[in-house]
C-alpha cells in the first residue's frame, strides 16, 4: 500500500510537471489591436484557454510538438505549431461584415482603444483649440465636467479627489493647468486612456469612484528606425511630440513638451513688475527589452503653472513708493521605473517603483522705498508665503500565475508612503526703520507621513466556455500619527457570454480611500488641501453594485446598458473655508463627515466603422448627500444632473482635405446654493438666509461645439489647420451664479449668471 501511494504521488507530480509546459502569446487583429476571448486549444487534448483583456494567453500543454487552434466567432480560425515558452504573436483575420467590437473587459470599463473604437478623436472640438484628454472623457456616459468650461471629472456621483488618475501607473494629485480650464496632458503623448467607472480589478485601490489610467506608447505596433512626430501651435501653447518605436531593436522612446508662448512677447521689466503667466509640461518615456526577454520601462513627467501680478503706487502725500506682488506656482513631478519579467514556466511579474510630488506655493510680497531717505537705501520688504503639497512614494510587486487552464491568479504587494504638507506659512519683514527684522513659521514645519500597504489576490476562473468568474480580495493596512486601520475590500465579477454573442455582466466592489482633497472654493483648484485620514476624519468607503449588457449590432455598431448603485460613507465637507485654510489652526476641527448615495442607468450606442463615426449616450442618475452636523435632511450633490444626453460625431475621409467633428450636450442644469431671503439682525447687519445646500438648479444645459480640420501635404510635410467654435449656439450655461434682491422687501430674488459663448479656437499642426 505504501509503495502504491508513493508511485501514485510520483505519477501525479510527473503529470503535473508535464502539464506545466506553457505556450505564451498575444493575439491581434489586422490593426494590431488585441482580441479578447479568443479560444486557444491544443489539438488532440482538452487543454484550452481564452485570451484576456489585453489579448494575451498562457496555455498549459502536455505535448511539445503538437498544434494549437485559435478560434473566435467573426474571425477566421487558425492552426499553428505549438511553441513552448515563446512569446508568439498571432494575427487573426476578421471575416467580412463581422464586428470587431470587443465584448470583454469588466462592467463599466471604457477606453479609447478597445471599447471606444473611434480613432478620430483629433476631430473632437476643444475649448480654445487645446486638445484635452479630460474633455474627451467628459463626453462619455457617467462622467461629467462640473463647472462650465472646466476640465474636472466627476464620475457617477463622485467627487474629483475620488478619481485615481495614473500616468504610466503613477498617481497624479493635480491634473489641471490654468486653474482647471485645461489638463496637463499632451494629447499625443497618450496612446490609450482607460476608465474603470467604479468596478476595478483587485490590483487597483485607494480611490472611491474611478481609476483613470493614461498609458504612453510602448513596444508593439508600428515600428520605425527613424524619429517621427508633430509640432502644434494654439492660441495658448506651442508643443512638440516625437517618438521612435523600434520593435527590431526592442527599444522605444517618446517625448512631448508644451509651453505657453504669449508671455514670451512681454518685455522683461513688465513681467518682473506688472504681470506674467506661463505654463509648461514635459513627458519622457523610454523602454527596452533585454536579452533574456524581460522589459524595462522608464517614465518621467513634469508640469508647472506660474502666475504673477504686481502693482506700484506712489503716495501723493509723501515720497514713499509701494510695490505689491501676488505670485502663485504649482507643479507636478512624476517618475517611475518598471521591470517586467517571466519567472518560471507559468509566472510573470511586474516590479514597479514610482514617485509623485505636487506642490502649490502662494506668495504675497510688499516693498516700500522712501525716495528721500538717503541713509537707508534698502527697501522695506515683507513677504508672506503659503506652501502646500503632497508626495507619494510607491512600491509594487504584481504577479500573474497560470495555475492551470481554468484558473489565472493575480496577486501582489503594494505600498504607498504619502508625505503631507498641509500648510506651511512663512512670514518675514526686513529693513523697517527702528524695527527688528521678523522671520517666523506657522503651521507645518515638515511633511507628515502616512503609510498604506495593500496585499491583494484575484482568481479569474473560467467556469465554462461561456462564463468567467473573477473573485478578488484586497486587504489594506493604513497608519498615520499612531492611528492604524485595516480594511478588507472584496471584488466579485461575473461575465456571461450569451448564445447570441451578447454579454451580460454583474459585479460588486468595495473601495476605501485614505486621502482627501478639501475643497476651499474651487473644485480641483491648486489652493485645495490634500489631507490624510486620521482617527477623527475617517477613511471614505464606497460600495458599488453594477450590472451591464453589451451587444454587437451589425458590422459597425455596438450598444450597452449599465445600471449601478453606490453608497458613500465618511465623505468630507469643509464647514469653515477660512479656518480650514489657516495653517495655524487644526484643519480637522473644520471638517464634517457624512454619507451619500448615487444610482443611475446609462445607455450607450456607438458606430466605429465608416466615414462617419461617433457615439450617443443617455444617462438618468441621482446623487444625494447627508451631513448630520449640517442638516439632518438629505440634499442633492452639487453636480447631480438627472438627465444627460451626449452626442459626439466626426466625418473623416481619406479622399477629402476637410474633416468635421461636433459635440452636442443637452441635459439638466447645474446646482448652486442661493439664499432664499435676507434680514437685519439686532445690530443692523444684513444676514442672508438659506434653507439647504444646492437649492437652485440653473436652466437646462445645452451646448454645441464644432470643429473643422483641413489636412494638406505641402512640400512633403503633412500639415493641418483645426478651427474650433465652443458653444456655437450661444447658450447661457452659467459658470457661476450670484443673487440679489430687487428691493428692501427682501422677497424678490434676482439671479445673475456668468457665462461664456461663441469661444473660437485654432490650432496648426505639422507632422514630420
Amino acid at each position: 500500500m505504501r509503495n502504491f501511494a508513493i508511485t501514485a504521488l510520483l505519477l501525479f507530480f510527473t503529470l503535473s510537471t508535464m502539464a506545466q509546459r506553457v505556450s505564451r502569446g498575444v493575439i491581434l487583429d489586422e490593426n494590431e489591436n488585441p482580441i479578447v476571448n479568443v479560444k486557444v486549444s491544443e489539438i488532440g487534448s482538452r487543454n484550452e484557454v481564452f485570451t484576456d483583456d489585453e489579448g494575451h494567453y498562457m496555455l498549459s500543454c502536455f505535448a511539445t510538438d503538437g498544434r494549437i487552434l485559435f478560434t473566435k466567432e467573426g474571425y477566421d480560425s487558425l492552426v499553428k505549431p505549438l511553441k513552448i515558452e515563446d512569446n508568439v504573436i498571432v494575427f487573426l483575420k476578421m471575416k467580412r461584415n463581422a464586428n470587431d467590437y470587443h465584448l470583454g473587459y469588466s462592467v463599466g470599463y471604457l477606453d479609447f482603444k478597445q471599447k471606444n473604437k473611434n480613432k478620430n478623436l483629433e476631430n473632437m472640438p476643444y475649448l480654445l483649440g487645446e486638445s484635452d484628454i479630460n474633455r474627451q472623457l467628459q463626453m462619455l456616459p457617467g462622467i461629467e465636467q462640473g463647472n462650465e468650461g472646466f476640465s474636472n471629472l466627476f464620475v457617477r456621483g463622485g467627487e474629483v479627489d475620488q478619481n485615481l488618475m495614473l500616468y504610466n501607473g503613477t498617481p497624479i494629485y493635480n491634473s489641471n493647468h490654468l486653474f482647471g480650464v485645461s489638463s496637463i496632458f499632451h494629447n499625443r503623448s497618450i496612446e490609450n486612456t482607460a476608465v474603470y467607472r467604479g468596478i476595478a480589478p483587485a490590483k487597483y485601490g485607494g480611490r472611491a469612484s474611478s481609476v483613470i489610467s493614461l498609458e504612453s506608447k510602448k513596444l508593439g505596433g508600428y515600428t520605425s528606425t527613424k524619429m517621427h512626430g508633430e509640432a502644434e501651435m494654439t492660441p495658448l501653447n506651442i508643443g512638440i511630440y516625437a517618438e521612435q518605436i523600434d520593435n527590431r531593436k526592442k527599444s522605444y522612446y517618446t517625448i512631448s513638451a508644451r509651453r505657453s508662448w504669449l508671455d514670451l512677447l512681454l518685455p522683461a521689466e513688465f513681467k518682473q513688475n506688472s504681470f506674467n503667466a506661463n505654463i509648461y509640461d514635459l513627458q519622457f518615456n523610454y523602454g527596452k527589452q533585454l536579452k533574456n526577454g524581460d522589459n524595462i520601462d522608464f517614465s518621467i513627467m513634469n508640469t508647472r503653472d506660474h502666475y504673477f501680478i504686481g502693482f506700484t503706487e506712489r503716495d501723493s502725500q509723501s515720497s514713499v513708493i509701494t510695490s505689491l506682488g501676488l505670485e502663485q506656482k504649482w507643479s507636478n513631478i512624476l517618475g517611475s521605473l518598471k521591470y517586467s519579467q517571466h519567472f518560471g514556466n507559468n509566472f510573470t511579474a511586474e516590479h514597479f517603483v514610482s514617485y509623485s510630488g505636487y506642490k502649490n506655493r502662494l506668495i504675497l510680497g510688499q516693498e516700500q522705498i522712501d525716495t528721500l531717505d538717503f541713509v537707508n537705501l534698502n527697501p522695506s520688504v515683507t513677504e508672506q508665503m503659503l506652501t502646500r503639497g503632497v508626495r507619494d512614494i510607491g512600491l509594487q510587486s504584481n504577479w500573474v500565475y497560470l495555475m492551470n487552464n481554468k484558473h489565472r491568479l493575480s496577486f501582489g504587494l503594494q505600498s504607498s508612503s504619502r508625505l503631507f504638507l498641509i500648510g506651511r506659512y512663512d512670514y518675514s519683514a526686513e529693513n523697517f526703520p527702528n524695527v527688528a527684522d521678523v522671520s517666523r513659521v506657522e503651521g507645518d514645519t515638515k511633511y507628515s507621513l502616512s503609510q498604506e500597504i495593500a496585499l491583494y489576490a484575484e482568481d479569474k476562473f473560467r467556469i465554462s466556455d461561456d462564463a468567467v468568474l473573477d473573485i478578488g480580495l484586497r486587504n489594506v493596512i493604513y497608519s498615520y500619527d499612531g492611528y492604524t486601520q485595516m480594511v478588507v475590500e472584496p471584488r466579485v465579477h461575473l461575465t456571461s457570454f450569451l448564445k447570441n454573442n451578447d454579454v451580460f455582466k454583474i459585479a460588486y466592489n468595495r473601495q476605501n480611500q485614505f486621502v482627501n482633497e478639501l475643497n476651499l472654493g474651487q473644485t480641483g483648484g491648486p489652493n485645495n488641501l490634500w489631507v490624510p485620514s486620521t482617527e477623527t476624519i475617517k477613511s471614505q468607503a464606497v460600495n458599488m453594485l453594477e450590472a451591464g449588457y453589451e451587444k454587437q449590432l451589425g458590422s459597425s455598431y455596438s450598444a450597452s446598458i449599465n445600471i449601478y448603485l453606490k453608497t458613500f460613507n465618511n465623505l468630507s465637507m469643509v464647514s469653515d473655508l477660512t479656518d480650514a485654510g489657516d495653517p495655524g489652526l487644526n484643519w480637522q476641527e473644520n471638517v464634517l463627515q457624512g454619507s451619500g448615495s448615487a444610482n443611475g442607468i446609462e445607455l450607450f450606442l456607438q458606430k466605429s466603422e465608416g466615414q462617419f463615426t461617433g457615439w450617443i449616450s443617455y444617462v438618468y442618475s441621482n446623487s444625494v448627500r447627508q451631513f448630520e452636523g449640517l442638516d439632518e435632511a438629505e440634499f442633492l450633490s452639487r453636480f447631480d444632473r438627472p438627465h444627460m444626453l451626449k452626442f459626439y460625431g466626426n466625418l473623416t475621409s481619406d479622399f477629402r482635405d476637410w474633416d468635421f467633428g461636433f459635440n452636442f450636450i443637452i441635459g439638466s442644469g447645474q446646482l448652486f446654493t442661493l439664499p432664499i431671503g435676507k434680514y437685519r439682525d439686532i445690530d443692523g447687519n444684513t444676514v442672508l438666509e438659506y434653507n439647504t445646500l444646492n437649492n437652485y438648479r440653473s436652466p437646462n444645459y445645452q451646448r454645441l461645439d464644432l470643429c473643422l480640420n483641413r489636412k494638406k501635404d505641402v512640400y512633403g510635410l503633412d500639415q493641418e489647420w483645426r478651427f474650433y467654435l465652443y458653444n456655437a449656439l450661444g447658450s447661457r450655461n452659467p459658470i457661476n451664479v450670484t443673487a440679489d434682491f430687487l428691493d428692501n422687501s427682501f422677497t424678490e430674488l434676482i439671479v445673475n449668471r456668468g457665462f461664456i459663448q461663441y469661444v473660437p479656437g485654432i490650432a496648426y499642426v505639422i507632422r514630420f
